[in-house]
């Protein structure tokens, strides 16, 4: 009898550890990225101190970003993308609709166009 408990007890220990591996699988396929929202908004307000308008999360050639709309105390809407595996500032700019000539890269000192 005791030979029918611990069989019945190996088999339910297998399904339950292959049911922890297939939820952290599951977990991992799930998970989109290294950075969370809350990380990018940070980083975000560093580089562009302000008040946060949206945040999105989008593919952008063939890279993960989130993209964080901020109004600054001066009233100016801008945008900053930030690669969501590394955290890196991809770009700022001012976010207007209308006209694409504001835009310029982290680190430029002058403006596209």
């Amino acid at each position: 009898m005791n030979m029918k408990i611990i069989a019945g007890t190996v088999v339910a220990g297998m399904v339950l550890a292959t049911g922890a591996v297939g939820a952290v699988a599951a977990q991992t396929a799930t998970s989109p990225t290294a950075l969370s929202e809350a990380q990018a908004i940070e980083i975000a307000l560093k580089e562009v101190p302000g008040t946060v308008q949206e945040t999105e999360f989008e593919r952008e050639d063939g890279k993960e970003i989130f993209e964080i709309e901020i109004v600054t105390a001066d009233g100016v809407e801008m945008e900053v993308e930030i690669d969501a595996a590394s955290g890196t500032v991809l770009e700022i700019e001012q976010d207007d609709d209308h006209d694409d000539d504001d835009d310029y890269k982290k680190g430029d000192n002058k403006r596209a166009g």
